[in-house]
């Protein structure tokens, strides 16, 4: 009985704070692992990476595609990012088919490089569903850092998600880094 009763508790708890899509962590997860990152990142000599990045015209492609290829299609963007993101790094879809990853111990610039690597690795994932290959994904992106660029959880949010539209208007499929150009496909080095 105590076995079930820990299990239940386990399973409960990765209910409240997992995306159940995509298995990645939800915004409340998400949020609270900012704050502790942000908390020690002011103690230390460190900065924490904020990326905001949704997929390019998906409401288009759910509408020519159907809902159930766009679920496995953000399963597959989930898949990708905990692929390439560092094990210290927390990734989240924040709600529809937008995502955010804060990244701890980490410089401006790796941020910028942390968004290039993820943007570029959904463009090459290929998409298999029902019958066939499904048009490939882009994303765009918008990264922060604290403490350039903010110190607060809403803060580095607001101004990541401003990169982000930055990078959906000058055409989409590239990150942006706040007050900076957008950084085009492959403009960045690791």
């Amino acid at each position: 009985m105590a076995i079930a009763t820990v299990k239940l508790r386990d399973e409960l708890h990765a209910q409240s704070v997992r995306d159940p899509l995509t298995g990645i962590y939800n915004r409340r997860f998400f949020m609270d692992a900012m704050r502790r990152f942000l908390g020690a990142a002011t103690m230390g000599d460190k900065g924490v990476g904020l990326i905001s990045f949704d997929a390019d015209k998906f409401k288009l492609f759910n509408d020519n595609h159907g809902h159930d290829a766009g679920d496995v299609v953000l399963q597959a963007i989930s898949e990708k990012v905990l692929e390439v993101i560092p094990s210290d790094a927390v990734a989240c879809r924040m709600g529809g088919e937008e995502f955010a990853v804060i990244a701890p111990n980490c410089t401006a610039k790796a941020s910028k490089v942390l968004a290039e690597k993820i943007r570029t690795g959904i463009a090459a994932t290929q998409v298999r569903y029902v019958h066939g290959a499904l048009p490939r994904t882009t994303i765009s992106a918008g990264v922060s850092f604290c403490p350039k660029h903010g110190t607060s959880p809403q803060v580095l949010l607001k101004q990541a998600d401003e990169a982000l539209y930055a990078a959906k208007a000058n055409g989409q499929n590239c990150v942006s880094s706040r007050r900076s150009e957008p950084i085009r496909r492959n403009a960045l080095s690791p």
